[in-house]
């Protein structure tokens, strides 16, 4: 919150003023007196008066900042759907497989593969992490992720073709707002424009900032965003949504086996 950052700042100079006023206000008379004869007793009255009109405050017990943090808690992962949902995928693939019709594309799905799959993972971050870890696909990709930890959450970074990069970060904290007004009514606004992610079978919505494109989505007890990040600002594959939307239409599972067990 910058608003509190700022009035805290302001205050502390404030207060460092009012400590050492009488040196700047004596300064200011001996300066006077030297160069118009001015009766020394004009600065004191001239300290007098701005003490007065001063605002100070004690540097010990400077003025509370901000709210109070919200409450944050850990949202139980739903593995029996994770890997009920990664079976669906399994059929689709399977039934187009098999489809008479030639060049049946591969239908948008959600995929398991071993982390081994990618050069560059480390099986320890893969093992500290306790929910579904995901990954977009890519031969880039796969020589180039990278996985980061902190078992409750976990973050990805990719290069995904020249001139565009992305990262993947996945959480089972959530946030409880109450009855925080403005909260409710952006997340609101976000709801009206969500659209379906068919991989997963989930809602998502697309926002963008001045470093990157981001979809969000969640799934499984989890929150996710995927964001990619191109090197000019005017690619179409950050300016429009369809590229980010492919890429989180083919999402890979790195750790089909995990479990609260």
């Amino acid at each position: 919150m910058k608003l509190p950052i700022y009035v805290l700042a302001f205050t502390a100079t404030i207060g460092f003023s009012a400590v050492n006023f009488g040196a700047v206000a004596q300064q200011s008379a001996t300066f006077s007196a030297a160069t118009r004869q001015v009766d020394p007793a004009e600065g004191e009255k001239l300290q007098e008066a701005l003490k007065a009109k001063a605002l100070t405050r004690p540097l010990r017990n400077p003025p509370p900042v901000g709210v109070k943090a919200r409450e944050t808690i850990l949202e139980k992962i739903d593995w029996i759907g994770m890997r009920t949902q990664l079976a669906i995928s399994q059929r689709k693939d399977a039934a187009a497989t098999n489809t008479v019709s030639a060049r049946i594309p591969r239908p948008p799905g959600f995929r398991a593969t071993s982390p081994r799959s990618f050069k560059q993972v480390r099986a320890l971050e893969i093992n500290r992490a306790r929910l579904p870890v995901l990954a977009p696909e890519g031969p880039r990709v796969a020589g180039s992720l990278r996985v980061y930890s902190l078992g409750d959450s976990f973050s990805t970074i990719a290069e995904i073709e020249d001139g565009i990069s992305m990262r993947l970060s996945g959480t089972r904290k959530k946030i409880v707002i109450g009855d925080d007004k403005t909260a409710r009514r952006r997340i609101a606004a976000i709801r009206k424009a969500r659209k379906t992610l068919q991989s997963l079978d989930t809602d998502y919505v697309v926002t963008r900032s001045n470093s990157s494109t981001d979809l969000s989505f969640s799934k499984f007890g989890a929150g996710y965003v995927l964001s990619i990040m191109c090197d000019d600002p005017t690619d179409t594959r950050c300016a429009e949504d369809d590229y980010i939307v492919k890429l989180g239409s083919n999402l890979l599972l790195l750790n089909p086996e995990a479990g609260d067990e």
